[in-house]
């Protein structure tokens, strides 16, 4: 029987028991399913599948499942596709910047006519985009820290933001010492929530939530090297933990790269995927190179930091010398969490060179807590130095991973791949499952110009069983996605040049005009970048000149994002749609460029997602 026959009961059964994902595949298959996407229980249903995604928690208290959900599928889509709704220079007088948990904090210098140095704090999240902007020399007086002399250099930066609370790093030196302090602020109540003087910032991190926050320093003394040192403090009560905490077996110093942090529910997360042994200093086909390569874990509850939990070394099996060597460059560490299940996972980008080829790919290692602490022994201030935890065994350890835990990406042999040094930005998304790059490329016009645009090289799509026992047809071997470029139709560049995948008619006026905003600068060293799946913010800069400002450039796959006096970029190329100028005028001048949000998605000929024009409602 035909789906479009079921009883419509029947059908809202089934579709509440689909994921976010296949529903919206359902919706578009048949112009009789599209009412399913507007149908606020099934929509709720489906949401509350993802229980632990972003977008449940925010809409579980505004109660409009529908259009969160309508939202959240375009958003993915959206980034899958290489296709942003909006993009806009922030600012051209930038100098310090993060992006975390929807809201860009920045810091802009202006020399004249009179001296400026504001903190900004632009809010990615609600109905409409918000900035706050804070006088920096004000807030630092305001901390009541002693000694502070505005007229000597000082560096002020922001460091992270959650729920509300940004968390920056004042430092000044002084003829005699230097100056280090930790500024927590909150946005709601407009005020200085604490403030603490720091004998280290050396690879200072911040994370936290509603009820606590911890930062760390790789700053605690001991006989081989440094070990990382984490303090608590509690939002509610505002007081610090008692005691910090001394994570001594615990290696890596590169944030997002060789280790992370992230908190998730009640426990701080922290992992590494080198080992204190010294693996990195042996050569990948020396004799004395270990056999294997393993992962450090370990949690603790926020309101309780002396009980660390440690995962065995057993359960954090990251690779076998088999795999061939690894190229650093492109390691890329981070943790995420189930969308579904809540659990906690590692995401490891590598590139690796084996039978003379190389190829990129991302690992998940799921993390298993056991109920009981495996070991919560000389985590305190009174272990001995250079003493090591013996949990750590040695034992040869054989394991795999399985092919549904790894997405292969690029090849040597693909046209459409990108060497390092083309590759400033290079990240990858788990809950889209996307390679997400900004490389750079070049023009005929202007061979010595860098020209960045956004890669997105999707996850490859599952066949379908094609028999009644539900087998899967085997996908494409190895040498097969070498031998030809098939796998280039997973990858999308953006702007699109003339031939490549999702390219359309070529519109010279809003290619010059993106490209303008894309690229504030046509020669620079290195980029600066931060993204999650709705935004990519990211400011390209001069290593000869690192104390000018520089242009901070957003790119958002939020369709339900409002910039206030910002043009849309029209459907013809001679409406700019502001008074006739793509320039807007602005007291700090921003370039903007909107694609329509009001676009309902359809299924191309590829069976990948598109977007129409549509008189619609924004985000429905």
């Amino acid at each position: 029987m035909s789906l479009s026959r079921v009883p419509s009961e029947i059908l809202r059964l089934i579709a509440v028991n689909l994921g976010p994902d296949d529903l919206f595949h359902l919706a578009i298959s048949s112009p009789q399913f599209e009412h399913i996407m507007y149908d606020a229980v099934i929509c709720r249903k489906v949401l509350e599948s993802i229980k632990f995604s972003s977008v449940y928690r925010q809409e579980r208290e505004t109660g409009k499942y529908d259009k969160a959900l309508r939202r959240f599928i375009k958003r993915r889509e959206a980034l899958q596709m290489a296709r942003p709704f909006h993009v806009l220079q922030v600012s051209s007088e930038a100098d310090q910047f993060t992006y975390t948990n929807g809201a860009l904090c920045y810091t802009t210098k202006q020399i004249s006519p009179v001296y400026e140095h504001r903190l900004r704090i632009l809010t990615l999240e609600g109905p409409s985009v918000e900035e706050v902007s804070i006088d920096v020399p004000n807030l630092i007086k305001d901390c009541g820290i002693p000694n502070f002399e505005e007229t000597r250099p000082y560096q002020f930066r922001p460091l992270y933001h959650a729920d509300g609370i940004v968390s920056c790093l004042y430092e000044q030196k002084k003829s005699h010492a230097s100056v280090r302090w930790l500024i927590i602020y909150g946005l709601e109540k407009g005020k200085i929530l604490n403030a603490r003087s720091l004998l280290s910032t050396a690879n200072i991190f911040v994370r936290n939530n509603c009820q606590y926050l911890y930062f760390g320093t790789k700053s605690y003394p001991s006989q081989e090297r440094r070990r990382w040192v984490l303090e608590g403090f509690s939002l509610k009560d505002s007081t610090w933990c008692a005691r910090r905490t001394i994570l001594w077996d615990l290696a890596g110093s590169e944030m997002g790269s060789t280790i992370c942090f992230e908190i998730f529910g009640n426990h701080l997360y922290g992992v590494s995927s080198q080992e204190l042994n010294g693996v990195e200093d042996y050569e990948w086909d020396s004799p004395g190179h270990p056999i294997d390569s393993f992962y450090y874990a370990f949690r603790l509850p926020l309101g309780d930091p002396s009980k660390v939990q440690i995962l065995p070394r057993s359960a954090l099996w990251r690779r076998g010398a088999t795999d061939g060597p690894i190229d650093d460059r492109w390691n890329h560490l981070q943790l995420g969490q189930d969308e579904k299940s809540g659990r906690v996972s590692i995401f490891e980008t590598r590139k690796e060179w084996l039978s003379s080829w190389s190829r990129r790919t991302c690992y998940r290692k799921q993390l298993f807590w056991p109920s009981i602490p495996k070991s919560t022994d000389g985590l305190s201030d009174d272990r001995p130095e250079g003493e090591c935890s013996d949990s750590r065994d040695s034992m040869a350890h054989c394991e795999s991973t399985p092919e549904s835990s790894v997405h292969r990406g690029d090849t040597g042999f693909s046209s459409s791949t990108f060497d390092f040094y083309n590759t400033p930005v290079r990240s990858y998304i788990p809950s889209c499952q996307a390679f997400v790059d900004i490389v750079s490329t070049t023009t005929a016009a202007s061979p010595t110009a860098k020209r960045l645009r956004l890669r997105v090289r999707r996850q490859r799509q599952q066949p379908c069983p094609t028999s009644e026992s539900g087998h899967v047809p085997s996908l494409p071997t190895e040498g097969a996605g070498v031998a030809n470029d098939s796998e280039d139709q997973y990858v999308r560049l953006w702007p699109a040049g003339e031939g490549e995948q999702g390219s359309e008619q070529p519109n010279q006026s809003l290619d010059h005009y993106t490209d303008e905003l894309l690229n504030p600068q046509a020669h620079f060293d290195e980029v600066d970048w931060a993204m999650d799946e709705k935004v990519v913010v990211y400011s390209p800069k001069s290593l000869n000149r690192l104390d000018e400002p520089r242009s901070l450039i957003l790119v958002s796959f939020d369709p339900g994002l409002h910039f206030p006096k910002q043009c849309h970029w029209p459907k013809h190329n001679d409406e700019w749609g502001n008074g006739g100028s793509p320039f807007l005028k602005d007291p700090r001048p921003r370039l903007h460029w909107e694609t329509p949000a009001d676009s309902p998605v359809h299924l191309d000929t590829e069976g990948v997602s598109q977007w129409s024009p549509s008189q619609e409602e924004a985000t429905s």
